[in-house]
């Protein structure tokens, strides 16, 4: 993960906009509570079915805004970022959550940021998709894959979990990425149920 919003910008939208055969549908159970235990379940369902509320169903945690134009929750025992070489509340993970200066190691599992563009252009197929579903989270498209990398910035064999949302013309990227030593499985929980609670603050 670069430094530079601007950069990541761009990086994520070339990222996201690559071609590939359309994977699987899948749906999943989120918004139950806010990710205290296992990772979803991921099942099939008809796409009527496929429609996520955007609130929270109880359970403590912590919140912040981002002056990108949303405002999230995260789990009690997780913290994010000050502001510094990324805008606040853009980085998420248990314990401290520290952004190494000039340096595309990445240090927090879970990441959200604001790219200005459509979600057409953002969520585009990933060559190393393994599944998709497009749903609504609280009446606003979205789409969710899931990739196992083959190339890239990451490792090969590395799952990312990614969520893409309509804000009006620009689109959220929320991602789960597996890093050594973590637990991919309650980071891709707290991923989904962050989008759950996820509100935009800018129209």
């Amino acid at each position: 993960m670069t430094a530079d919003p601007d950069r990541e910008d761009a990086e994520t939208v070339r990222h996201l906009r690559a071609t590939a055969a359309a994977a699987p549908l899948i749906a999943f159970a989120a918004c139950a509570s806010l990710a205290t235990g296992p990772a979803p379940t991921a099942v099939d369902v008809s796409p009527a079915a496929q429609a996520v509320p955007a609130t929270r169903q109880g359970g403590d945690g912590n919140g912040c805004a981002s002056p990108a134009g949303y405002r999230v929750r995260y789990p009690a025992d997780w913290s994010t970022n000050e502001a510094g070489v990324l805008p606040p509340c853009s980085w998420f993970g248990p314990g401290e959550v520290v952004v190494p200066e000039a340096s595309d190691v990445r240090t927090a599992p879970v990441t959200l940021q604001v790219v200005d563009a459509p979600l057409a252009q953002v969520a585009g197929p990933l060559p190393d998709e393994v599944s998709r579903t497009e749903v609504e989270v609280g009446g606003r498209p979205a789409v969710r894959t899931e990739q196992v990398t083959t190339l890239g910035l990451y490792p090969e064999g590395t799952h990312i979990t990614t969520w893409a949302l309509d804000l009006d013309g620009r689109t959220l990227v929320a991602d789960a990425v597996e890093l050594p030593g973590g637990d991919h499985e309650r980071a891709v929980a707290v991923l989904d149920e962050m989008v759950c609670t996820l509100e935009p603050t800018v129209r």
